[in-house]
């Protein structure tokens, strides 16, 4: 499976765009728990309680099977380590997603923030940094974030 998303998110991130929808899918949810992962890891308290976040929007919102979580996420985070910027992670979000997708993507990577119970600055530097890089205003930025904390609350 880990090798398949890896294929997958490099024929996308790469000179050849795959075809197949599913690939599709499955290198958008990469990108998406990619991102996700970025403000878990970027904090060094607390990263299980935002891991178990990112576990729920991957199974709700981006309708991922249950027995594939755990695999995303391991993947996501390789993918993460590896990744020299964000641009590789926010260009499909930005060939795939429409507007409405790109503020729950937002609002999901506040949900990881607020999931310690703290916002570090840095976790708020890389939210606003892919909310420039996916075209959001910095109205959605803040009412995002403020969405965020009434649900986390």
């Amino acid at each position: 499976m880990i090798d398949r998303l890896f294929d997958v998110f490099r024929d996308l991130v790469g000179e050849t765009p795959a075809d197949d929808a599913v690939h599709d899918d499955s290198a958008i949810q990469l990108a998406a728990a990619g991102l996700m992962i970025e403000v878990a890891r970027s904090d060094t308290t607390h990263q299980q309680v935002e891991l178990a976040v990112i576990e729920n929007v991957l199974l709700n919102q981006f309708d991922v099977a249950s027995h594939q979580v755990e695999e995303l996420i391991s993947a996501a985070g390789e993918q993460v380590e590896a990744a020299h910027d964000l641009y590789q992670f926010t260009r499909l979000i930005n060939e795939h997603f429409n507007r409405e997708e790109k503020q729950q993507l937002i609002l999901a990577m506040w949900l990881v923030a607020f999931a310690d119970g703290h916002i570090e600055a840095i976790e708020d530097h890389i939210i606003r940094r892919v909310a420039g890089l996916i075209h959001l205003a910095h109205e959605d930025f803040i009412r995002l974030k403020i969405e965020a904390r009434d649900l986390a609350n």
